[in-house]
């Protein structure tokens, strides 16, 4: 297959320093292709450079011209891993196989060197730039350094170059299992700190002098105690690489190096072996877990725990095979070519450092509303933005809640480290709560989250106008309202602007962006600089009913409701999208959206964009009236369960006799395929209307909106992958690229 790839090739410089104990170390650096503002990465070239350069090196000191090999970096970055452009390349396949194996090649060969080898991490060190790290018996890092973990399975792969099998024997096995399976799923990386105190760094040093320093302790120290300190721990000494060289090789072997996996009978190896059966959650145990990921699509963690449970006692050679075989398999499938697509959309869509051209000064900011949405919001741009906001309500007393409820989220947020505690308290004094409208007079925006009613919004935005300068912005939080509409009668219709968070604010990372025909460039940029300000990921969207997330996720709720509206049993009903692999169940979604807000926008929907598609759900009515839940969570369960009362509604719904004409009640597969189908003709129809310009947009908006899974590539990469994108009557969304 032809590639398309074009590679920033890493620049690799060697050089010699002295050390007054070391003696002549062999320094290798890494930095970025010469001119590119990106970091040091890896493909197929600069991997050849990188494994060429300690190749001399290994040649050098079994000449005996060198004492010790350092590895660095430079900059903030010591190795930023696989270079992820050249997974999008159609060859990619072909080119990762002969990779891991000049990688794995490398990693057998540095067991045997007779010099002992340093990494220094002075930044960042990812997935293949932590492997390579792993081929060092030791690793110091500077303090303060970020960016140290292996996010291959969130990629949809594994670490193949040698760090599924290494891992384990430097940071053990509980501390190895979380760092590849877990980590990724939670966005977790290390700092050079945490490294240090599970093991992965053996020293924190400001620079490479201080390094080598550190580092020659380290050194004497093994040195000093030969072999017994493996022995001890249940490990033997790795000989078997040296076996691999000459049958002199052995004796010339550093005899300080560790082993590089643990022994049968090791307690790193029982250790390891647990760490894969222990709890992923209250309600099941990485295993499983692993194993439920694969039946939807994500098989890189089940394959890291087929390799990690028969790791212990294996011949380095040997595990580093299977190790490569693993990755090849995983390169190639569907769920590394989606979660590939996703971590391109993250990296390119993620808060940029500069700000937004065009964006106007904010000097003071109001939130009109004091509730729950409101105090969330205002505590998020205290914070994104480091100017006074003042939180509105007709209320002293809600507005005076509201204000302690935005001052508890800042608090939490510095309890979890987010933010220090001085910054905190700089923070919460800049909120205050009034409940005079003239007190917002000074805002340069205002952004309004009261209820979700139409005409309560207009007359907010009425008011405001009356007291606020006519170049001040007035923002919506609507999640489905017409934008436009609210703007009706104003003056400065050309100031209003769409931001519509995401509960809860301070997690979800989505922020839409929600122009109408009239709102103007600089309320435009001003709207994504707040968000950018907040650091939440923006996605533009133009004013139209549920605008992109709430559009495509109540297609497929009213599917749902629809078929049990038409008699189908609910948990069959609530099982049935299983396959797609969602964070929750629709009906747990339900529950989470709230009845009354679910009811409340599915009936919006419906009167703008008919009922045909968005039907409104008698069953839901009930339910709301009965203010009932659809689910309950049970013990052990990974789903919650379906309460009795949601038959009972629905089955009273319908003897009320309303019902959808014809209706029908598919469950399973067909409901699987009606949903597919339903959100693929509703994609179409939001690029048609212009609601976005790319299925991109629709992709990042689902991936951080509604925890669609990364390792389906977003919404419509999944549809082109099972065909829906052709069922509903069109052609892939991103061509042959992810064609089923």
């Amino acid at each position: 297959m032809t590639s398309t790839y074009t590679e920033h090739v890493t620049r690799v410089d060697s050089t010699d320093r002295e050390h007054s104990e070391l003696g002549t170390v062999a320094v290798v650096t890494f930095a970025p292709a010469e001119g590119s503002s990106r970091p040091a990465t890896l493909g197929p070239q600069s991997l050849e450079a990188v494994a060429s350069a300690i190749d001399t090196a290994l040649e050098r000191a079994a000449r005996g011209e060198i004492r010790v090999i350092a590895l660095t970096g430079t900059d903030r970055v010591f190795l930023a891993g696989a270079d992820l452009a050249m997974f999008a390349d159609p060859a990619a396949p072909e080119a990762v196989g002969p990779m891991t194996e000049r990688a794995h090649d490398l990693q057998v060969r540095v067991r045997s060197a007779g010099v002992p080898i340093l990494a220094h991490l002075n930044g960042a060190a990812l997935g293949g730039g932590l492997e390579v790290a792993l081929m060092a018996d030791v690793r110091t890092a500077a303090p303060g350094v970020r960016g140290i973990g292996l996010p291959e399975t969130a990629l949809g792969i594994l670490p193949g170059w040698g760090g599924t099998t290494l891992l384990a024997g430097v940071v053990g096995g509980e501390n190895a299992v979380r760092m590849i399976l877990e980590d990724p799923a939670r966005d977790r990386q290390l700092s050079a700190e945490a490294a240090q105190e599970i093991g992965l760094v053996d020293a924190l040093a400001g620079d490479l002098d201080a390094a080598l320093d550190d580092f020659a302790d380290i050194v004497r120290e093994r040195a000093g105690a030969g072999g017994a300190a493996t022995e001890a721990a249940g490990e033997t000494r790795d000989d078997s690489a040296a076996a691999g060289s000459d049958a002199a090789a052995a004796h010339r072997v550093w005899a300080g190096r560790r082993a590089a996996i643990p022994a049968a009978d090791s307690d790193v190896a029982r250790e390891l072996l647990a760490a894969l059966d222990a709890p992923h959650s209250p309600v099941e145990s990485r295993r499983a877990w692993a194993e439920r990921m694969r039946e939807v699509g994500a098989p890189s963690l089940a394959r890291v725990v087929e390799l990690l449970e028969v790791l212990p006692g294996s011949d380095l050679t040997q595990a580093l095979a299977r190790e490569r075989t693993g990755l090849e398999e995983l390169v190639a499938s569907d769920g590394a070519a989606g979660s590939m697509y996703a971590a391109e959309l993250l990296r390119r869509g993620k808060p940029g450092r500069s700000a937004v051209e065009g964006a106007r000064e904010l000097r003071k900011v109001g939130v009109a509303g004091a509730g729950l949405m409101a105090s969330q919001i205002a505590a998020q741009l205290v914070l994104g933005l480091r100017v006074p906001v003042v939180l509105r309500d007709l209320d002293e007393a809600i507005a005076q809640r509201g204000l302690a409820s935005a001052r508890d989220v800042i608090a939490q947020a510095a309890q979890k480290g987010v933010l220090s505690e001085a910054d905190a308290s700089a923070a919460a004094r800049l909120l205050s709560a009034t409940a005079d409208v003239a007190d917002l007079a000074d805002c340069d925006l205002v952004l309004e989250a009261v209820p979700e009613i139409l005409k309560v919004k207009q007359s907010v935005f009425r008011e405001l106008e009356g007291v606020l300068a006519p170049e001040a912005l007035l923002v919506t939080n609507t999640s489905s309202l017409s934008v436009a509409a609210m703007a009706e009668g104003l003056e400065h219709p050309e100031r209003v602007v769409g931001l519509h968070f995401f509960n809860p604010v301070a997690k979800m990372p989505l922020v839409e962006v929600i122009h109408t025909d009239a709102t103007d460039e600089a309320t435009l940029a001003t709207g994504r600089e707040v968000v950018r300000r907040c650091r939440k990921f923006a996605v533009e969207s133009a004013d139209a009913p549920g605008f992109i997330v709430n559009r495509l996720l109540f297609r497929v709720l009213s599917e749902v409701l629809a078929s049990m509206d038409a008699g189908a049993d609910p948990a069959a009903v609530d099982a049935s999208l299983d396959p797609m692999g969602m964070p929750m169940r629709p009906l747990a979604l339900l529950d989470l959206v709230g009845t009354a807000v679910a009811d409340h926008v599915g009936k919006v929907l419906a009167e703008e964009l008919g009922t045909e598609r968005f039907p409104v759900s008698p069953g839901l009515a009930t339910m709301v009236e009965r203010s009932a839940r659809f689910t309950e969570r049970v013990g052990g369960q990974v789903h919650p369960q379906v309460t009795p009362e949601v038959e009972d509604a629905f089955g009273t719904a319908r003897d009320g006799g309303v019902e959808r004409d014809g209706a029908e009640a598919p469950v399973g597969q067909e409901l699987l395929d009606r949903v597919m189908r339903g959100l693929a003709e509703e994609s179409r129809l939001m690029l048609e209307e212009g609601v976005v310009e790319r299925p991109e947009q629709i992709d990042l908006a689902m991936i951080l909106g509604a925890g669609f899974p990364r390792h389906r590539g977003g919404l419509t990469p999944y549809l082109d992958q099972t065909g829906a994108s052709a069922a509903a009557g069109g052609g892939a969304f991103h061509g042959k690229r992810f064609a089923g």
